[in-house]
């Protein structure tokens, strides 16, 4: 059994992806520690399997897995004389993109979704999404987030337990004002309050509708904000903090270096193609 040849996505890199042959025999990927980033695999042809504390799901055309940060993986080909085709994608979401990564759990992290009747038009646009990755940085990887983010939506509407559709209304306007007001201190008692909730129910709501709690929300569309800002602007570092409503930069800087793995001066020198700066 060997290990598969998916390679995590640089720290620094919000995209990573490509288009896996497996030939015959079988093939694993094992993480027991999982990746920093999130993983979705689209196997194309073949059959593929996943495994779980609570047992193991067949993976077949059509078929999407997704994989949580810091889940332990453990999934790969199975061996039934076809081999096993699949696009794969390590990637870090957009804060927007929470609402649409709550599949259907086979346990905690590892996610299932029959494509269905939307696999080809899913299946085009990873396909998209591998074509503009490759070499490519700056615009390249925003086009190749943008494939990604088609193919969610697509996904999205096949979800039969949390299609953004069914978002509580209420979870939708804070989502909204969290976008439009990443500037102002935010916290969540006052986005319950703004929406009519109490913190607490608010707090359980959100939470229970995004897989994600609300300040977890916040701090991620902020970062995801400022690595956006870092990849199109020449602002300085401190100008983006406070922009997207951290006041102190170099708390800003560490909270970037732990989602992003590297500091915010570094992250643009590599989006640029510059060698790496001093740290």
């Amino acid at each position: 059994m060997s290990e598969l040849e998916i390679t995590p996505a640089p720290a620094s890199s919000p995209i990573i992806c490509g288009i896996q042959h497996q030939g015959l025999g079988q093939s694993r990927g094992f993480r027991p520690e999982g990746t920093k980033d999130w993983l979705l695999i689209f196997t194309l042809a073949g059959q593929a399997y996943v495994r779980t504390a609570r047992g193991e799901q067949t993976l077949k055309r059509g078929d999407i897995l997704l994989i949580a940060p810091d889940t332990a993986q453990e999934y790969g080909h199975l061996d039934d004389n076809s081999g096993w085709i699949n696009i794969w994608v390590h990637f870090r979401p957009r804060a927007h993109w929470m609402a649409w990564l709550n599949w259907p759990q086979l346990s905690r992290g590892v996610m299932v979704l029959p494509a269905a009747g939307e696999a080809m038009a899913i299946e085009q646009e990873l396909r998209r999404m591998v074509d503009i990755a490759e070499g490519g940085l700056r615009l390249r990887l925003d086009a190749a987030m943008n494939s990604l983010e088609r193919a969610l939506i697509a996904a999205d509407g096949l979800n039969p337990i949390h299609a953004t559709s069914m978002l509580d209304t209420r979870i939708k306007r804070a989502l909204e004002i969290v976008g439009e007001r990443l500037r102002e201190p935010l916290n969540i008692q006052k986005l319950g309050r703004s929406v009519g909730l109490s913190r607490s129910r608010f707090s359980v709501l959100f939470t229970a509708q995004l897989n994600l709690s609300p300040q977890s929300y916040i701090e991620l569309t902020r970062l995801s904000r400022a690595a956006q800002m870092l990849d199109s602007s020449s602002w300085p570092v401190a100008q983006i903090a406070e922009e997207v409503g951290f006041p102190n930069a170099y708390y800003f800087s560490t909270r970037f270096r732990r989602q992003f793995g590297v500091p915010p001066s570094l992250y643009r020198a590599r989006m640029e193609g510059r060698p790496d700066v001093a740290q």
